[in-house]
């Protein structure tokens, strides 16, 4: 058997590590409806989800 040219460990490692540090920062907007909550960065992202569920309420974290 040949050896293997990639190793797929470290990658996924670092993948791993970039994943945690997205889920431990604190979004700036978030968009709640039913069965759906949605993490946004910017303003305009809100008008689209306002406009896709009128019903659903959001909180802006400074």
């Amino acid at each position: 058997m040949e050896k293997k040219k990639y190793k797929r460990k470290k990658s996924m490692n670092k993948t791993l590590k970039v994943l945690q540090e997205i889920k431990q920062k604190v979004p700036k907007i978030t968009f709640k409806a039913p069965n759906l909550v949605v993490t946004l960065k910017h303003k305009s992202q809100l008008s689209t989800w306002q406009k896709l569920y009128p019903e659903g309420t959001y909180t802006i974290n400074y």
